[in-house]
């Protein structure tokens, strides 16, 4: 029992750090290419590596229950809603704002696990995961009051972007517990592919009603498509492992240290210099991240 515990935090912490390198990767593919068609194709790209992946190791029933098929369709809105959002809102808006406010969706993805599943956790487990919380909504405040003189001399009304980044927030939150939901059917890893396939067939019809440009990408811009697929599904092939093996309501915040990662990444590759405050929060987070361990 305390070796699958440990798997699951080494596990969530693992889905931390492949989302934080997927969030450079979304939004270079992003500038590249448009967020729309970044989002296709690295979720096309996402598919092959999930069936290179769950086809040979995972034995799913496939059972397709009533239950099952409303999951699918929870997943798929969920899925259209949150990667719409976070396309959007990386290719328009800074990581070391928009992140942080995302990683809100563990909030929400706990609080689902703990009504839904049923999980309980001890009062040490529950003081850490709010710290985890507080941290990343501490790093959230400190960007946002980085961001507001420039922001303000743009325009007076938040931009767009910048609500995306909570529709993000909300979309993920719902979508990491549908994605267990689907793991007995689909298989842990098969359900991602599942909820690739569900959001392509509500998003494909949107995209050609509004004539959005999906077409593929070409030369270089591939890699950071390719990268972006590649470590977002191995972000969710970590979370939802781990949370067979750990509470989800343990495991979904470790996922969210990716806010305090992904401020690493876009000073280490994008060159974007967050504040002081910033980075408190960060500290802030890891400190949650012990305790949580402990």
């Amino acid at each position: 029992m305390v070796g699958a515990m440990i798997a699951g935090v080494l596990l969530g912490l693992g889905a931390s750090a492949c989302w934080a390198l997927a969030n450079v990767a979304v939004q270079r593919a992003g500038h590249a290419v448009g967020p729309y068609r970044a989002l296709l194709w690295s979720q096309a790209a996402g598919l092959v590596f999930v069936a290179a992946f769950a086809l040979p190791m995972e034995h799913p029933s496939l059972a397709l229950a009533p239950a099952t098929l409303g999951w699918v369709a929870v997943a798929g809105v969920a899925a259209l809603v949150a990667y719409v959002c976070l396309f959007y809102a990386f290719a328009h808006g800074r990581l070391t704002l928009a992140v942080p406010i995302m990683a809100s969706w563990a909030v929400i993805a706990a609080g689902l696990s703990l009504s839904l599943f049923g999980e309980r956790l001890s009062s040490g487990q529950l003081a850490g995961g709010a710290a985890v919380v507080a941290g990343a909504i501490v790093v959230s405040r400190f960007a946002q009051a980085a961001e507001a003189p420039a922001r303000a001399a743009a325009a007076p009304r938040a931009p767009r972007w910048l609500l995306a980044s909570f529709g993000a927030a909300v979309g993920f939150g719902v979508l990491i517990p549908a994605i267990r939901a689907l793991g007995p059917a689909f298989g842990d890893v098969g359900s991602i592919g599942v909820v690739y396939l569900a959001d392509a067939l509500l998003g494909l019809p949107l995209a050609l009603l509004f004539r959005v440009d999906l077409a593929l990408p070409t030369g270089r811009a591939w890699l950071p498509v390719l990268l972006a697929g590649l470590f977002e599904t191995a972000g969710f092939a970590c979370i939802a492992v781990g949370a067979r093996l750990a509470p989800l309501a343990l495991v979904s915040p470790l996922a969210s240290l990716a806010s305090a990662l992904t401020l690493l990444a876009a000073w280490i590759f994008l060159g974007e210099r967050p504040g002081r405050g910033v980075l408190v929060g960060a500290v802030l987070v890891s400190a949650g991240v012990v305790v949580l361990a402990l």
